[in-house]
């Protein structure tokens, strides 16, 4: 098998050096990856600046541009005569959970690949506190991806995934100190949980305001019933997805059993297919039939 592999922490990321070295026992792995962090810039694309490349010792490329940058590069030019058979991106550094995905460079290089037709995968370790921000243990990230050679080799996942266009499967391992402690594997639907404090305001040591944006959720617990308590006050939150596989089904409701949030929570490495097509039928005929 060939890979190509990308991330949105850089090319000197620790998931991305795990990744590249479980790996490396299946397949032959080609590394494209951002020079510097380049995490919360979702799928955005560099067409403003030129994009230059450096290779390291280690074989990987390292590219001053974004996550879908450098997929986009490796495809389309670096290694435009290679036949890729799958685009792993991560391993990221904290969860990519719920409406995460929609801000996540990680994910964002996953869904470029799928647009061109190459079944994608992103992935990351879950972690809190501290973890999150690169302070994971290397014995984690090793963990998290011999996980994800486990799922290529010993599941059907990749040969499904060619036959899904425009899905990116979005993978979330909980963050354990052994292999031993993860609960199984949960096909999830993303979750939602409430953004704890969206924007952070200091002053700086000069006296001007500044502003962090923040994407750390409110502490969610998983009860005894496997629910995910939401912190939004309203109770349970919704594990009812909306599939858009086809018209005829956006009317009925596919009840999942966990969120992508409580598989986490409870041990499991969570699996969640999300489709880049968003236009529902449904909505465009109740929109259609507006006097516009």
């Amino acid at each position: 098998m060939r890979f190509l592999i990308s991330n949105d922490d850089g090319v000197y990321a620790p998931g991305l050096l795990a990744l590249y070295q479980a790996l490396s026992t299946v397949g032959e792995v080609t590394v494209v990856a951002p020079t510097n962090e380049q995490s919360g810039c979702a799928s955005a694309l560099s067409i403003s600046m030129p994009l230059y490349t450096h290779k390291l010792a280690s074989g990987f490329v390292a590219v001053n541009g974004s996550p879908a940058d450098c997929v986009y590069l490796a495809l389309h030019e670096l290694y435009r005569h290679t036949r890729f058979d799958c685009v792993i991106t991560g391993i990221n550094s904290g969860t990519n959970l719920g409406q995460d995905v929609l801000f996540s460079g990680t994910f964002g290089a996953a869904l470029t690949a799928q647009l061109f037709g190459i079944p994608a995968m992103a992935t990351s370790l879950v972690g809190g506190g501290a973890k999150g921000c690169g302070q994971e243990q290397a014995s984690h990230y090793k963990m998290a991806a011999d996980e994800i050679v486990k799922l290529l080799v010993e599941t059907p996942i990749l040969d499904t995934c060619k036959n899904l266009p425009y899905h990116v499967l979005n993978v979330n391992i909980p963050d354990v100190d052994n292999a031993c402690e993860i609960q199984g594997r949960k096909i999830t639907a993303l979750g939602h949980s409430q953004i704890a404090r969206p924007v952070h305001h200091v002053v700086d040591p000069r006296g001007r305001d500044a502003y962090w944006l923040s994407l750390r959720k409110r502490p969610c617990e998983l009860s005894a019933d496997g629910d995910n308590e939401s912190s939004l006050g309203q109770g349970v939150v919704s594990q009812t997805v909306w599939s858009q596989q086809t018209a005829s089904t956006e009317n009925h409701p596919l009840t999942m059993d966990m969120t992508d949030n409580q598989a986490v929570a409870a041990g499991y490495i969570s699996l969640s297919p999300v489709r880049l097509h968003h236009t529902p039928a449904a909505t465009l005929e109740k929109l259609s039939k507006l006097a516009l």
